[in-house]
């Protein structure tokens, strides 16, 4: 698995296993439990603290070179597998089982309305599509989402999703793909169609706003 450029059993790797394992390290415990140099153990650190997945701290001690244990940021946490989508799949089945397809359906949808408020925040009414558009993808791009907006030949635009943060539990329940495209309505003020799903074998999830459904004048 590669993450931020880091690879396991790559130097790197070995540094962030070590520090998740033991919650913090110095270059002297580095050095002895990977069997490496101190230049080697200083290269590496140095990367990553620029790729903000480890901070130092400096250690109190007498004169000479400061000395610095370095633990994992929380960016760094997020490299590690935490089987949210079992925890998922697990809650979805149980509302289904307690609360039917209509009481799920009605449940995620407005969780995609909360999401919408959460990743975008609220906008004036006056704010046109277009800016309401470029905002979204960008903020949705800031947040790892992979996303971008094209003009449809015909009008309108069409909103691609090449990163499914739901992909695995979507394969079981669909449900997700029409929060998904809630959240996007109540983010952009307009309704919004599903053109394609990744769950279905396309290279992203395209959703679909139509000029002539919100009064986008046609290019011609």
């Amino acid at each position: 698995m590669t993450v931020f450029g880091i690879r396991e059993g790559t130097p790197a790797g070995d540094i962030v296993s070590y520090i998740q394992r033991k919650g913090s390290a110095t270059v002297k415990e580095l050095e002895d439990a990977l069997a490496v140099s101190t230049t080697a153990v200083r290269e590496q650190l140095t990367h990553l603290t620029n790729q903000g997945l480890i901070t130092p701290s400096k250690i109190r001690q007498g004169p000479g070179r400061p000395s610095y244990r370095y633990t994992l940021t929380a960016k760094a946490q997020s490299l590690f597998p935490k089987g949210y989508d079992v925890l998922l799949n697990v809650l979805l089945e149980e509302i289904l089982a307690t609360e039917g397809p209509e009481g799920m359906a009605q449940l995620l949808s407005r969780v995609g309305t909360r999401l919408a408020t959460l990743y975008t925040g609220d906008h004036p009414a006056n704010v046109a599509l277009r800016e309401r558009l470029m905002q979204f993808v960008y903020t949705m791009n800031r947040k790892g989402m992979s996303i971008n907006v094209a003009e449809s030949p015909g009008g309108g635009w069409v909103v691609s999703e090449y990163a499914c943060p739901y992909f695995e539990v979507a394969q079981t329940h669909d449900s997700l793909c029409s929060m998904e495209r809630q959240m996007m309505e109540t983010a952009l003020g307009h309704e919004v169609e599903i053109q394609r799903r990744m769950v279905e074998g396309h290279n992203g999830c395209h959703f679909v706003i139509k000029a002539d459904e919100i009064g986008i004048e046609k290019h011609n």
